[in-house]
């Protein structure tokens, strides 16, 4: 019988699980993996101990591995050769990390993902053909995203420290998560550590919170979220022709695994626009798209 493995290269933690035809093990659980700044051997190594944790001496037959920075050009063959010299008797194949996402909630056939975490991308299989919009990074991209609401509402609450705008509750809660209301403080603390994107994006749940009691800045951020996450749902359902089509539609990612005020404003979106699309919220953790992956690889 078949052994497969999925593998979810995570940039907090990379997690394995291997199966048995239907029968799936303990998710097993490594350190980070982000194949952007660590490098191929690194993540390679990383992503092997948390192979074998889950395989638990058996081989295996197929692994899928999903990996933030895989789309780069050569990329996700290094890594596929990486891993395959280390586990010789397994067919390696490595995805980007919304292919794992859209695969978790949709296994097979025709689909479309959002994914909204600490940064934000559509992605669609259709037909064969592979069609993705956003995902370009918090520095020219990932609008809508985690990082991107935490650094509007930041903004705010630094025009205010300036006196340029009125003050508001949501700007006490970000000093509080932050340690201080001082703006060089804030800075600091954005900046001090090497990763503002994970910064901000842990205040994206503030702004939320506080959109649901009703403040005005925080709403506005969140309706503006709302939007740009509709419009890459709007973008890879034209380009990909399903506009009339009955087609899963896959919501994931941190800011989508619960109901919020962002995710009232755009299911109320794609309802109103598309209501051919069929929502599927609360999915499993990404490693079981690559699960599936991997399963179809070896035809089960």
């Amino acid at each position: 019988m078949p052994v497969v493995v999925g593998v979810d290269a995570g940039g907090s933690a990379t997690r394995a699980i291997a199966a048995v035809d239907d029968k799936e093990g303990e998710i097993a659980f490594e350190g980070a993996a982000n194949l952007r700044t660590a490098g191929i051997e690194e993540t390679a190594n990383t992503l092997a101990r948390a192979i074998a944790a889950a395989l638990d001496g058996a081989e295996a037959d197929a692994i899928h591995v999903g990996a933030a920075g895989a789309g780069r050009r050569g990329m996700a063959a290094g890594l596929a050769a990486a891993l395959h010299s280390r586990f010789p008797t397994a067919t390696v194949e490595v995805s980007d990390d919304a292919r794992i996402a859209l695969r978790a909630g949709a296994p097979a056939g025709d689909a479309i993902a959002l994914i909204a975490g600490t940064g934000s991308i559509a992605y669609a299989e259709i037909g064969g053909e592979r069609v993705r919009a956003g995902g370009f990074g918090h520095a020219i991209g990932d609008a809508g995203s985690g990082a991107a609401i935490g650094s509007a509402a930041l903004n705010l609450a630094l025009r205010a420290h300036d006196g340029r705008i009125p003050a508001e509750p949501l700007f006490e809660r970000l000093a509080l998560q932050l340690g201080s209301s001082d703006a060089q403080d804030i800075l600091d603390a954005v900046y001090g550590d090497g990763n503002s994107v994970r910064t901000l994006a842990a205040l994206a749940p503030l702004v939320l919170a506080a959109a649901s009691e009703g403040e005005r800045s925080a709403t506005k951020i969140v309706q503006a979220a709302a939007l740009e996450l509709f419009e890459l749902v709007k973008s890879v359902v034209r380009r990909a022709g399903v506009e009339k089509r009955e087609v899963p539609l896959v919501l994931a990612g941190g800011l989508l695994g619960s109901n919020s005020p962002l995710s009232f404003l755009l299911e109320a979106r794609i309802a109103n626009e598309f209501p051919h699309l069929i929502v599927t919220k609360n999915v499993r953790p990404a490693v079981y798209g690559a699960l599936a992956l991997a399963r179809l690889e070896v035809g089960t």
